[in-house]
């Protein structure tokens, strides 16, 4: 028999696949239907790891016991738009060993506005009890899309949903070019492991994927970044794939999705109110390898003191603030102000940017 439904989530690609695995989010699409109890000793973790045995005991409204059951979970992933998380789990006693050839999938694709496209799909049978087993399937299928639909509203970070917000007003937010400073400055080093702290659409990520650097962007927007998916699926060829991932997250908050250090960290124009940049500077400090290179680049206050069209001059910041960046002990600090030309208006202006280049 086969059980399948589906659905678009109202939220990011990596919040859902987040959901996916995560044991507290299993047992609220269940309830109140079925609930799920371990042994004292196997208490289930806050994220379900792929390749791994997890059994559970399983009762009916909570009451009627209905036998316990396996859950293993593996992962595939075609690319950043495209995953699918399979329960290949099955019933060990009581009426759930009577589901045999237990395959339960549920994919994930991107949309283009942001949100995900999910489908949830049951394979199994049940010998002679397949009919009726179907029909008990169907209703609980149907009520677990209804949860996981309501429950994935809140997944989204608030500044997901406020970017989403904004790039999605627009065909495209940013110019698609590689910034100056990231260009210079990642010239003269050996690419390796780069991450791109609030990457937008793309543009820096693909120039240093393009460069040969193992890169991941990230950025609060999932509508950017599927753009940035896009752009760089054009840039990769079979000949000479692009080293690049993707992640949607608010950076603004503790970065609990870093699980490496990196050869490069480069944040660019990243305007926010004092607090948080410390906070995010603090961050991106962390995130950097022994011997890695932390780059970060700003509007210099001064441009918007001289009345060029700039975020305001309380979220901009010098190149004095910029020096409390790193910690005392890095090998090489250096902060500094660089103009450049832009366009702006139609008008050919001088800009100054503040720069700050330090070594680990």
């Amino acid at each position: 028999m086969k059980v399948s439904v589906r659905t678009t989530l109202p939220c990011s690609i990596d919040a859902a696949w987040e959901a996916l695995h995560t044991p507290a989010i299993f047992r609220r699409v269940s309830a109140p239907f079925t609930t799920f109890r371990t042994a004292p000793d196997e208490e289930l973790p806050e994220r379900f790891s792929t390749d791994t045995s997890y059994p559970v005991t399983v009762r009916a409204m909570g009451l009627i016991p209905i036998g316990q059951q396996t859950i293993y979970l593996t992962d595939q992933v075609d690319d950043w738009t495209s995953r699918t998380v399979v329960d290949s789990g099955r019933g060990e006693s009581g009426p759930l060993a009577a589901l045999r050839h237990w395959r339960h999938q549920m994919s994930l694709t991107a949309r283009e506005d942001g949100r995900v496209d999910f489908s949830d799909q049951l394979t199994a049978s049940a010998g002679a009890l397949t009919p009726l087993a179907w029909l008990g399937l169907r209703f609980f299928w149907w009520w677990r899309l209804r949860r996981l639909t309501s429950l994935a509203k809140t997944w989204d970070a608030p500044a997901t949903t406020m970017w989403n917000e904004r790039y999605g007003q627009r065909s495209s937010m940013w110019s698609g070019k590689v910034n100056p400073a990231l260009a210079d400055v990642s010239a003269t080093l050996t690419p390796g492991s780069a991450l791109d702290v609030g990457c937008g659409e793309g543009a820096d990520a693909i120039h240093l994927a393009q460069a040969g650097w193992d890169t991941l962007g990230v950025e609060a927007s999932s509508v950017a970044l599927w753009r940035a998916h896009r752009e760089a699926s054009t840039r990769s060829t079979a000949q000479k794939p692009l080293s690049l991932n993707w992640h949607v997250a608010d950076i603004s908050q503790p970065w609990s999705w870093r699980d490496r250090e990196y050869d490069l960290v480069s944040l660019q124009f990243i305007h926010t109110d004092q607090p948080t940049r410390q906070h995010i500077w603090s961050e991106a400090a962390a995130s950097v390898a022994p011997g890695g290179t932390l780059l970060i680049v700003g509007h210099d206050a001064s441009d918007a003191e001289r009345g060029i069209r700039r975020p305001p001059v309380e979220i901009c910041f010098d190149i004095d603030e910029l020096l409390s960046a790193t910690p005392s002990h890095w090998s090489s600090v250096n902060a500094e102000v660089r103009e450049r030309t832009q366009v702006i208006d139609g008008e050919e202006t001088t800009v100054s940017d503040a720069v700050l280049v330090a070594t680990r």
